[in-house]
């Protein structure tokens, strides 16, 4: 899991194209999407997750509302 930020551009609230490690990615296809309350307790904020197809490979990313930031969560092989 990275939980890196990264750069969204979005469409209609859903994640369309996103910049990780100096390279965009555009979304194909966004195949799950769940929110997160997170230990709401700690402070922490509502984050949703989207798992999502792009043009080289799987990836999931969430937005993180209390931050107002997107970052990647995991790269799927």
């Amino acid at each position: 899991m990275f939980q890196s930020e990264i750069q969204v551009v979005t469409a209609r609230n859903q994640p369309i194209r996103f910049r990780w490690k100096r390279q965009w990615y555009s979304i194909l296809s966004i195949e799950d999407d769940r929110v997160d309350t997170g230990e709401w307790w700690n402070g922490e904020g509502e984050k949703t997750f989207y798992r999502v197809f792009a043009e080289d490979g799987v990836f999931e990313i969430y937005y993180d509302e209390k931050e107002k930031a997107w970052h990647m969560y995991r790269v799927y092989d």
